[in-house]
């Protein structure tokens, strides 16, 4: 079995479980925090991957949900989870994610009304996921189901830079 089909199975599981308690927000925020701790901190991802730290060690070291991710060894699956999770969650609230690429960071305000508005194109609520690209110079870039807005200063300068060479 593929890592993605480990990781769609283990979602769905965990998405289950979360979800007859009542928990299935909680869990999917606390699972996309320890994902972007991971990426971001060598030393956790460290602890999942290193053959000598035993089980139990892990276990202590990390949050009560990932024993049992770790009892099949398979500690690549977790990130490959996480996005599956959040697609499982996403699907039950209705929520289309959204994934929004910027030159620079904006104000929450700023980022509520393009989330409005991108809701009003959509058609449905959406979920930013919201990416910081100093080469986009300005502008933005939007990406949802395939689907792409290139709002891009740098696009544009292409645009004309192809203009230019056309004439």
């Amino acid at each position: 079995m593929s890592r993605n089909r480990y990781a769609a199975a283990y979602a769905e599981a965990l998405f289950a479980a979360a979800r007859k308690l009542g928990r299935a927000e909680e869990l999917g925020e606390m699972l996309l925090s320890l994902k972007k701790r991971m990426e971001e901190d060598d030393e956790i991802a460290k602890i999942l991957q290193y053959d000598l730290i035993s089980r139990q060690e892990k276990e202590k070291a990390l949050t009560e949900f990932l024993p049992r991710l770790l009892q099949r060894e398979k500690d690549e699956i977790f990130l490959a989870i996480v996005p599956e999770y959040q697609r499982l969650l996403d699907q039950e609230k209705e929520v289309e994610p959204v994934e929004l690429t910027l030159a620079a960071p904006i104000s929450p305000d700023l980022q509520r009304e393009l989330e409005e508005r991108l809701a009003a194109i959509v058609g449905k609520k959406v979920r930013l996921e919201v990416n910081i690209d100093p080469q986009l110079l300005g502008g933005m870039v939007v990406r949802w189901k395939g689907r792409l807005i290139d709002a891009s200063v740098r696009r544009k300068l292409v645009r004309i830079g192809d203009h230019l060479r056309i004439m």
